[in-house]
């Protein structure tokens, strides 16, 4: 299964603990998992333990316009600094889609 995830909260926020769990355990099971971040999402980007999902395969791909708006880390390895374009691609491709947003 393909799983695409939009987080829309800032680091701060609770439910982004929710994103790296549901993440972990959707690729635990073998499920394909592409992350994208957008508005207060992009600041993510400070979070370890959001970031070390691309240890455990998960792609993160954050938007380069919010990104460059909030002033969130750039060169993130493993990070992929795209558009809307990638987020509507992951929509399309994917089986599942979750928004928290």
């Amino acid at each position: 299964m393909k799983l695409a995830i939009l987080v829309h909260k800032g680091p701060d926020e609770a439910v982004v603990s929710s994103v790296i769990g549901v993440a972990k355990t959707a690729r635990a099971k073998g499920h394909d998992v592409n992350i994208f971040a957008m508005a207060p999402g992009v600041m993510n980007l400070a979070r370890d333990d959001f970031t070390s999902l691309i240890d455990d395969g998960v792609n993160i791909t954050v938007c380069e316009h919010n990104r460059s708006q909030y002033m969130a880390p750039g060169n993130v390895e493993g990070v992929k600094y795209g558009s809307q374009y990638d987020l509507a691609i992951y929509a399309h491709d994917c089986d599942r889609f979750i928004s928290f947003t």
